[in-house]
C-alpha cells in the first residue's frame, strides 16, 4: 500500500522545490544576458563592416555624415557648407540635420556631433535600399530606445516616415571619423558650425590615417546592458580630481564611460571587444605623460538636457552631470579621443 506524504515530508519536498528555483532563475537570467551580449557584439561586428565596404568603394574613405558643398557666406568669403538632406544615394548620403535647437547652440560642439547616435538611420538605405528598421541597428536589451522606434512607426510624427526620418541607434560612432585629428590635438575641441565646415575642421578621413587600428574605436554600445545598476561619480584628472565624487547609486545601466563600464566596442581594424573603462581611467592617472595624454580625451561628455530632450534621449539614462538624466560625468571616452583618428582609445 502506498505511504502518504506526512505534512512535514510535503514542506522538505516544497522547500527543495523552491532551493532548486532560486538556483535556476539566476542562471537562466545570466544566460539570457549572455545571449542578449553575444546579439549585440555580433550587431557591432556587422556594423563595423559597414566601414570597410564603404571604404573599400569610396577610394579608402571613411563614412562622412555630411557632403560638404559650395556656399557662399554672408560677409562674401567663399565658404563650403554642410550638404542637404538625401537619404538614399549612390553615395553616403548628405546630411543637414536640423540640430543646434533647444540649448545644443549654434556654435556648440554639440552641433552635428549628435548625428554619432542617428547614423544608422541614413546609411540604412544605402547598406540595403529601404531596410532602415533592421534589428542589426539595435542592442537586444536597449529596450528604450526600440520601444521609442516603434512608437515613432506606430504613431509617426506629420510626414515622418523610415525613408525620410531620422533617429537613434544603439551602438554610437565616433565624431572622429568625420573631423580632422587636429581638432582632439589640444583640450576642448572647436565647436562644429553647419554651415562653417572649414572652421570646424570637417573632413573625409582614410581607413589609411588610423595610427592603431586594433586600439582606435569606431562605434560602440551607447550603455553597459549587462549590468543593471551604477555608480554615479564625477571623475576629471584634468582639474585634479585624483579621486572621484560619488554621487551615489542609480538604478539604471551605467553609460559607455561610466568607471563601471565595460561596453563592447569594435576597433578598426574590423574586431570587437568589450573594453574595461577602469583600465583608461587606471592610465589617466599613470606616472608616464604620455600616456595620461593618450588616454585623456579633449573633452567630457556633458551635452545638456535640453538637448537631449530635443532628441528625445532624456529618459534614456544618459549621465551628464544633471539630476535629470543621471549625476555622473565623465571625460568623452572614445567620442573627443585624443588626435582623433590618429589617436588611441584603449591599451590592448
Amino acid at each position: 500500500m502506498k505511504k502518504a506524504f506526512t505534512l512535514i515530508e510535503l514542506l522538505v519536498v516544497i522547500a527543495i522545490i523552491a532551493v532548486l528555483i532560486g538556483i535556476l532563475i539566476p542562471a537562466l537570467s545570466s544566460a539570457q544576458n549572455t545571449a542578449r551580449l553575444v546579439k549585440s557584439q555580433a550587431n557591432l561586428r556587422s556594423l563595423a563592416q559597414i566601414q570597410e565596404v564603404y571604404a573599400s568603394e569610396n577610394r579608402d574613405s571613411l563614412m562622412l555624415p555630411f557632403q560638404i558643398k559650395g556656399y557662399q557666406s554672408g560677409n562674401g568669403l567663399g565658404r563650403r557648407g554642410w550638404g542637404v538632406v538625401r537619404k538614399v544615394g549612390s553615395d553616403l548620403p548628405g546630411l543637414e540635420f536640423p540640430y543646434g535647437g533647444g540649448s545644443s547652440g549654434y556654435n556648440s560642439p554639440w552641433y552635428t556631433e549628435m548625428y554619432a547616435f542617428h547614423w544608422y538611420s541614413v546609411i540604412g538605405g544605402w547598406l540595403n535600399q529601404g531596410d532602415y528598421a533592421s534589428e542589426v541597428q539595435f542592442a537586444p536589451s536597449d529596450r528604450i530606445l526600440i520601444q521609442r522606434v516603434q512608437d515613432l512607426q506606430d504613431n509617426p510624427p506629420n510626414g515622418w516616415t523610415l525613408d525620410t526620418g531620422y533617429w537613434d541607434c544603439s551602438y554610437v560612432l565616433s565624431p572622429t571619423i568625420w573631423f580632422a585629428p587636429e581638432r582632439y590635438r589640444d583640450d576642448q575641441r572647436p565647436s562644429a558650425r553647419r554651415y562653417d565646415p572649414g572652421d570646424s575642421l570637417a573632413r573625409r578621413n582614410k581607413m589609411s590615417q588610423v595610427a592603431y587600428p586594433s586600439q582606435k574605436v569606431i562605434m560602440w554600445e551607447r550603455f553597459d546592458w549587462t549590468k543593471k545598476e551604477r555608480t554615479a561619480s564625477y571623475r576629471n584628472p584634468a582639474i585634479g580630481l585624483t579621486d572621484p565624487i560619488i554621487f551615489g547609486d542609480e538604478r539604471f545601466s551605467p553609460q559607455w564611460n561610466n568607471y563601471d563600464a565595460q561596453p563592447s566596442a569594435a576597433t578598426a581594424d574590423g574586431s570587437v571587444t568589450r573594453v574595461n573603462i577602469k583600465g583608461i581611467f587606471d592610465d589617466l592617472y599613470s606616472d608616464d605623460p604620455a600616456v595620461v595624454r593618450a588616454a585623456n580625451p579633449t573633452d567630457e561628455w556633458d551635452p545638456t538636457i535640453s538637448a537631449l530632450q530635443y532628441y528625445s534621449m532624456h529618459e534614456d539614462g544618459f549621465e551628464i552631470g544633471n539630476e535629470e538624466s543621471g549625476l555622473g560625468k565623465y571625460p568623452a571616452f572614445f567620442w573627443a579621443t585624443r588626435d582623433g583618428i590618429r589617436g588611441r582609445d584603449f591599451a590592448r
